[in-house]
């Protein structure tokens, strides 16, 4: 079953889908109110295991889990208090999609969604 207007390559994103590639996002307000209007991109790494996420104001890295949503830890920020996520953050993004097709992440924050460019390979 599959939802109306929904396409069939809209998925849960998997490490698969995730690992080594680069989303750029032209608000990172779903991650951080403090990113609201300021072009974010989020980047995994290790088997999706680790991500980065970066602007023009300041990057935070930590890891990725899955389960129904994407949950991003954050271990290390450069952001100042206000502008983006600090140490500690749990950022759960929930819906965490992938639309194979297109390549784009699909996420949300409680009220706030957001879809990415299309995915960049970052390397191995």
């Amino acid at each position: 079953m599959s939802l109306l207007g929904c396409s069939p390559d809209v998925q849960s994103a998997i490490a698969d889908d995730l690992n080594n590639q680069s989303f750029t996002f032209t608000s990172g307000a779903v991650f951080n109110p403090g990113l609201t209007n300021i072009a974010t991109t989020l980047a995994f790494s290790n088997n999706a295991a680790n991500f980065t996420l970066s602007s023009a104001s300041g990057a935070a890295a930590g890891t990725n889990t899955f389960g129904n949503a994407c949950t991003l830890t954050v271990l290390v920020s450069t952001y100042a208090i206000g502008a983006g996520p600090q140490v500690d953050d749990a950022i759960r993004l929930f819906p965490c999609d992938f639309d194979i097709s297109n390549k784009v992440l699909l996420i949300g924050n409680g009220t706030t969604t957001a879809t990415s460019a299309p995915a960049v390979p970052t390397g191995a």
